[in-house]
């Protein structure tokens, strides 16, 4: 896997200076932008072109919060896409969620349909709590990892940061299937369609 962190010059960290990764953006853009090398050999045009697509791809993974969380916790082996299955924390929350779109699609008559949107809003509701108790959670988190400021050629953790990586995962993975959950419980609310994905 490609070190986005080490292609930029900067430490693995969850936050990142955005001046300054900006500014390295630019720098390794000049140094092997396509329209620098018009005159050069076909393969120096192609690698160059592949270079700055990496470039791209590396920018945008590292511009944003949570993508840039994401390749940090691959780098050390935590892949968020390996955790499919619905946390534990979350499963009667989300059987709770699918109870009530399912009684709202099936509901007849409009005083039933009217108490099942009250009480799909009370899930919204607990479904925010929950998601502002991740993200403050994972701004704790991040900001202790950032305080010891890893540089991306150390790849041995301690017993402690291998259990900080490992919760900042597991509340990724919780993030992602909140997210779902409330764009399934809005939709069923305003009547679409609504399913929610394992």
């Amino acid at each position: 896997m490609t070190d986005h962190f080490c292609r930029f010059g900067i430490d693995r960290t969850f936050a990142v200076n955005r001046d300054e990764l900006e500014r390295r953006f630019y720098e390794l853009q000049l140094q092997s932008h396509p329209d620098r090398h018009v005159t050069a050999e076909i393969a120096r045009r192609d690698e160059a072109l592949a270079e700055s697509s990496d470039i791209n791809a590396a920018y945008r993974t590292l511009r944003e919060p949570l993508p840039r969380a994401k390749h940090l916790l691959e780098l050390y082996g935590y892949p968020i896409s390996e955790q499919k299955k619905v946390p534990q924390t979350l499963l009667m929350t989300v059987m709770e969620a699918q109870e009530k779109i399912a009684e709202l699609e099936m509901a007849t008559d409009r005083a039933t349909k009217q108490r099942m949107a009250h009480e799909l809003g009370a899930v919204a509701e607990d479904l925010e709590t929950r998601r502002s108790a991740i993200d403050e959670e994972r701004a704790k988190l991040a900001k202790d990892w950032d305080k010891a400021m890893h540089a991306a050629e150390r790849t041995k953790l301690t017993a402690p940061e291998e259990e900080h990586l490992g919760r900042m995962a597991q509340l990724i993975s919780e993030r992602a299937y909140l997210e779902t959950l409330h764009w399934s419980v809005q939709a069923a609310q305003e009547g679409k369609a609504a399913f929610i994905q394992h």
